[in-house]
């Protein structure tokens, strides 16, 4: 299956309507695509109309919803054409189901394959049930999966299934478009008149053509693709999508004579989510052990800023995480010093306790890592979060800490926790709270080329970074190795690294900006039997441009703001001058928000070369997107910017 990209960018729209809708005991889909009966037009489709270079194309991919007191069924019902060699994959079909407890089953698969002759005679492959098997996803989720016989090129495929569900919080979200272009999308919703479900609508197309009309069915035809492209944390909250919510039903009022109707609400509120979640947390009542801990950790003499600091380096060093999101701990405090392994919400909830047990003003905070997408605060669920950090109050001011890496500093938070806000669970006032990104991300190479000796030309490389550089450039060095991440900058078949010569700097004092030092030789074939040649002074490997596409569909998530820096000195023989060398240039982008700037400086045989490229806004829309494209055209440009060097004397004295 081609399974639908869980994909995001900012909400252009997004709609709310009750839902409350009478119970029907079979759909009326707006259009009458039956199972195995396949059009002309289907059938004689090469290419989808527009999108040529679709490797394959939804022909119909439709749910219909029905739900019961007893429980919901979800009717699927999925066509595919593959188009091109590539698009055979999509014959391979995962479908997911929440296997915890119960709550979901799938049942009633059924699928073929239709090919046809070169008389357009159909041709039926059915799928054997022998060939359809459930495996277990991971500790939540199960996956029938199977792939479709007898197909290729031109072939259509095509399945039905039906997802059991007892979960009647929120219907599973329907998503209109996909990987792939889907060229006739349909949701229909059946409910008891009992049952009222919230509608929120997501993007432009679904808003424009329902807005606030109460339907039982939605259709949108010709959807594009969701593209791949470069920054951008996830495209879930850009795609046409509608989701449901539980806000209320009507139940039978027992201690009534006859009993009457009453309506119950079911929507809770942010304040109630967080007094029921936090009922729930025995890990902070554990002070007499997180004191035991402070009496070998602190001797009394810190102040507040040294003991958040010391209390974050213990967590993080000390126990590391298992690469794992929950909600809830599972270890006592005890059990996570002792096996020094352990969730996020394990690390980040004996990171609370100890600062709480020191004094420091600090709760524990539901967060989204932004690879999910964005938090709606429509919707009051626990589900939407996946992630827990600790918030700090210290002299009227908050900021967040996650203890889940040993390679940054207290202050700066993982790049997948900058997702706008969390809920910080203060027991008498919880609140959402922004987060806020470290802003001192700075990353400068200093390279020193000296040809003095133009038969060993050599470079003295330094690179020196702050933040979000220095704590990934840890990281890269202690698991690849030194080696590795010096490639990441220098092209070896440019450069000879003296890989002895590799200083680091404040490898571990996480406080302080990484330096890292090291000498190259240089492979340069000097023309003796020319006046001129030609220099590249920038690594090649530096020189990229993520935005290429003609436009963009998505935001641009960068997260952080961030400052590159490139200082180029070159030194020459006496007998040998600059021609010609790139000239100081600045380009800008609109409202400073970004900038790159070249300038260059020549005193006789040394020319010094300066770059810096900015970029003040931690996120651009995609109106700005042409502006960033042209901004990194401009730059890649004068990155590739050659020195022409010219040898001033051929003579030669012979005593």
């Amino acid at each position: 299956m081609a399974l639908k990209l869980i994909l995001i960018q900012k909400m252009k729209k997004l709609t709310i309507i009750i839902l409350c809708l009478s119970l029907y005991s079979s759909s009326l889909l707006a259009k009458n695509f039956k199972y195995g009966k396949i059009s002309k037009e289907e059938m004689e489709l090469q290419t989808c109309p527009y999108e040529k270079d679709a490797v394959a194309v939804f022909l119909y991919d439709s749910r219909v919803t029905d739900i019961s007191y007893s429980n919901i069924k979800y009717y699927y019902h999925v066509r595919i054409k593959i188009l091109k060699e590539e698009g055979l994959k999509y014959a391979t079909i995962k479908l997911p189901f929440y296997r915890k407890d119960g709550i979901e089953n799938i049942t009633s698969v059924k699928a073929h394959t239709i090919n046809f002759d070169k008389n357009g005679k159909k041709e039926i492959t059915d799928l054997s049930r022998d060939a359809i098997y459930t495996v277990d996803a991971n500790e939540n989720y199960g996956e029938v999966r199977f792939s479709l016989p007898n197909v290729k090129v031109g072939s259509i495929i095509e399945y039905k299934y039906t997802n059991n569900s007892t979960f009647f919080s929120y219907l599973d979200t329907w998503y209109f478009q996909s990987d792939i272009p889907v060229l006739y999308s349909v949701l229909h919703v059946n409910m008891p008149e009992s049952l009222k479900y919230n509608l929120i609508m997501f993007g432009d197309q679904l808003s424009a053509k329902y807005g606030n009309i109460s339907s039982k069915e939605w259709v949108l035809e010709n959807m594009p693709s969701i593209k791949k492209e470069s920054f951008i944390n996830n495209y879930l909250d850009y795609v046409e999508q509608i989701r449901f919510q539980l806000s209320g039903y009507y139940t039978r009022d027992k201690s009534s004579i006859g009993g009457s109707l009453i309506y119950k609400d079911s929507m809770t509120t942010w304040k109630d989510l967080a007094k029921e979640y936090l009922e729930k947390i025995h890990f902070l009542e554990r002070r007499g052990f997180a004191r035991k801990q402070l009496e070998n950790l602190l001797d009394g003499s810190e102040n507040n800023w040294e003991k958040i600091e010391k209390i974050y380096d213990f967590v993080k060093d000390r126990v590391k995480w298992d690469e794992k999101y929950r909600l809830f701990p599972k270890k006592s405090p005890q059990k996570v010093l002792e096996e020094k392994i352990a969730s996020d919400s394990e690390i980040n909830y004996l990171l609370v306790l100890l600062l709480r047990e020191a004094g420091i003003n600090c709760n524990p905070a539901l967060a989204r890592t932004n690879n999910r997408g964005l938090i709606q605060k429509d919707y009051p669920l626990l589900s939407q979060f996946n992630h827990v950090m600790a918030e700090v109050e210290l002299y009227n001011k908050k900021f967040f800490l996650d203890a889940t890496s040993a390679y940054r500093p207290y202050d700066l938070l993982a790049e997948k926790d900058l997702n706008y806000q969390a809920y910080v669970l203060d027991k008498t006032k919880p609140q959402w709270v922004v987060i806020k990104p470290y802003s001192k991300n700075s990353q400068s190479l200093y390279l020193n080329y000296d040809f003095s000796d133009l038969s060993k030309p050599v470079c003295n490389m330094k690179v020196q970074e702050t933040g979000y550089y220095a704590a990934n450039s840890r990281q890269k060095i202690s698991e690849d190795g030194i080696e590795n991440w010096v490639k990441r900058i220098i092209d070896p078949e440019r450069y000879s690294v003296d890989y002895d010569s590799i200083q680091i700097q404040n490898a571990n004092a996480l406080d302080k900006a990484l330096l890292i030092s090291g000498k190259m030789d240089m492979d340069i074939d000097w023309e003796d039997d020319s006046d001129i040649s030609y220099f590249s002074p920038f690594p090649e490997k530096i020189i990229q441009n993520p935005f290429v596409a003609e436009t963009r569909q998505y935001r641009i998530d960068y997260n952080y703001k961030r400052a590159n820096s490139i200082h180029i000195k070159i030194q020459l023989p006496e007998n040998y001058t600059f021609e010609d060398y790139p000239k100081s240039k600045t380009v800008k982008l609109p409202y400073d928000s970004g900038k790159f700037e070249l300038m260059t400086q020549l005193s006789g045989n040394i020319l010094q070369i300066r770059t810096t490229f900015k970029l003040n806004n931690t996120s651009f829309p995609k109106e700005y997107y042409s502006n960033l494209k042209e901004l990194y055209v401009q730059m890649n440009k004068m990155l590739r910017s050659q020195i022409v060097i010219k040898k001033t004397t051929n003579l030669s004295i012979n005593e």
